[in-house]
């Protein structure tokens, strides 16, 4: 079960192809599942808002969970570089998540370690092939479960 800690939580997402914004969307309905309160964002219209604004959106969140891609390119996409450059990350009670290819080897959500790494998180990062799919439902449950306790 969710700990109470998770009741009000922000969902960030970057999405090339719609893998992660499927896998936020997927987080996000459990979390509501749970009665948890959940705003879901793209990481483009975060960061296209006034930094005052977002900073303080980000205050008021007891979670904020980041999905990212990570491509061929097995570097972060511009826009998490961009959230990491703005932000100090280390200040809130982050989560990441991400979408991968398992044939990148080290590399595979590769760009959902780096936000780990960057805002210092001690959650586990939830990692998913390609598109989430019925079979990644209860490895998804684990991670909120992992990430909701202490």
């Amino acid at each position: 079960m969710v700990r109470e800690l998770m009741k009000h939580v922000l969902v960030l997402h970057e999405s090339l192809s719609g893998n992660t914004k499927r896998l936020a969307d997927l987080v996000a309905e459990l979390l509501k599942q749970r009665e948890a309160i959940v705003n879901v964002q793209s990481l483009r219209t975060f960061l296209n808002e006034p930094k005052a604004r977002t900073q303080m959106q980000l205050e008021q969140y007891d979670k904020v969970l980041i999905g990212t891609y990570t491509d061929d390119s097995h570097q972060p996409p511009e826009l998490i570089e961009e959230l990491l450059e703005t932000y100090d990350l280390t200040e809130y009670n982050v989560a990441a998540f991400g979408t991968g290819d398992t044939q990148w080897g080290d590399s595979y959500c590769y760009a959902a370690d780096v936000v780990a790494k960057e805002s210092q998180s001690k959650d586990p990062v939830l990692k998913i092939e390609q598109m989430p799919a019925k079979t990644d439902l209860e490895t998804i449950i684990e991670w909120l479960e992992a990430i909701g306790s202490e």
